[in-house]
């Protein structure tokens, strides 16, 4: 992965080069604002992998993670993973009320 570094007005005068690069050249460009990383440009593939997990993983590997979390909840009680579903939702409940107060 080629990482390139540009200033926002180098971004401006280079758009349809830099999208070439990112399209077909496997590359990634992080745009500079006044010397600080301010946005990065990057494939749709890319962008996809980010925003869905399940393309991160082929269709095998996604098969064979849920085959093993399949296997451990063998071996756990009902009772048991009633009380871990209820512990990971408060959990998560939690962290998203300290992000919403700006914690």
């Amino acid at each position: 992965m080629i990482k390139t570094s540009v200033s926002i007005e180098e971004f401006r005068v280079n758009l349809a080069d830099l999208v070439g690069r990112v399209m077909y050249g496997n590359s990634r460009v992080i745009v500079k604002k006044y010397n600080r990383d301010a946005a990065v440009l990057l494939s749709i593939e890319d962008y996809e992998k980010l925003a869905d997990p399940a393309k991160r993983f082929s269709k095998k590997q996604w098969q064979n993670k849920f085959a093993l979390i399949d296997k451990i909840k063998k071996r756990i009680s009902t009772k048991e993973q009633d009380a871990l579903t209820l512990a990971i939702a408060d959990a998560v409940s939690q962290i998203r009320a300290a992000r919403k107060n700006g914690e």
